[in-house]
């Protein structure tokens, strides 16, 4: 192992998110020891061609990239994103994830979709049932009775979005709970009101996610796009308290961020702000449409 130098050059961020910036690290140390490439790969038993690939974010073989590590007094960590958010928030640093993914995918940005026509003009909302019509999260039991965490009342947010949509009735409504996951498709819609029910066209039922979606937190996102692009939608908004990481989804980045409301599960649509947004969205695509129809 080399001694460390006494010079306070160190690299301000200790996460390699990929072999680019692990490279980095590997020669901050090397420089930090005041060695060139060809007396530091001397001094570690690896050719200076290997160690010049490690610097240069190239792949080696894994035993001689170890090798280096261990004998610049680097140690390489595995654990849980939450965990690491930790470490490097005592180490003084801070880590965006959204970010981190977007690196190591430069060419192909995360939810980046191609452009499409989008012909389909019916207002359509997407509705979570868990978060959105009331307030909590729903635990199903075996035989199949509903009640809340929260302890509060089932879908006491409904009479809400009934007076909302009330003066449009062209607006269409997919279903995107997880419930669906549980109960029958008919079983989920007939918890809502007639006034609701008759609006449902289709829900998210038997749509996954892409598994680095799922990962990361944002496959209510993904599924929820996929289903508006595939159906050709072009008025749409999601209310949902789980569709994370809006602005990494569409042909641009932020190009969906306005179809998008992250609500917080404690309130729902009760919101005044997420109230506000559903009824600034109705205005707005029923005037698009009298426009064309004009």
């Amino acid at each position: 192992m080399f001694p460390t130098s006494s010079k306070t050059n160190v690299s301000p961020n200790s996460l390699a998110i990929d072999l680019q910036t692990l490279g980095q690290l590997v020669r901050d140390a090397r420089v930090r020891c005041e060695l060139n490439i060809r007396d530091a790969a001397d001094g570690i038993g690896v050719s200076p061609r290997v160690l010049s690939r490690i610097e240069s974010g190239e792949s080696v073989g894994t035993e001689r990239l170890f090798k280096v590590l261990k004998d610049f007094g680097l140690a390489m960590l595995v654990m849980q994103k939450g965990d690491a958010d930790v470490v490097l928030e005592a180490l003084g640093h801070t880590v965006n994830w959204d970010d981190v993914v977007a690196r190591q995918s430069p060419a192909t940005k995360i939810g980046r979709r191609p452009s499409r026509t989008l012909d389909r003009t019916t207002p359509t909302l997407f509705v979570d049932y868990d978060g959105t019509l009331h307030a909590g999260h729903a635990l199903i039991d075996t035989a199949g009775q509903i009640t809340l965490d929260s302890g509060r009342a089932l879908f006491e947010f409904v009479p809400l979005l009934v007076e909302m949509l009330e003066p449009y009735p062209s607006v269409e409504i997919v279903l995107t709970t997880s419930w669906l996951a549980t109960l029958p498709e008919d079983k989920v819609i007939s918890y809502l009101p007639a006034k609701l029910a008759r609006r449902v066209v289709g829900t998210t039922q038997g749509r996954k996610a892409r598994f680095s979606y799922l990962r990361d937190g944002t496959g209510r996102t993904d599924i929820i796009t996929c289903y508006a692009f595939g159906k050709r939608l072009k008025h749409w908004l999601a209310i949902d308290d789980s569709v994370h990481g809006a602005h990494r989804f569409g042909s641009e980045p932020g190009e969906l961020v306005r179809n998008f409301v992250l609500l917080d599960s404690t309130r729902g649509i009760s919101d005044e702000g997420a109230q506000q947004r559903i009824r600034d969205w109705l205005v707005e695509v029923h005037k698009d449409n009298f426009t064309q129809r004009g």
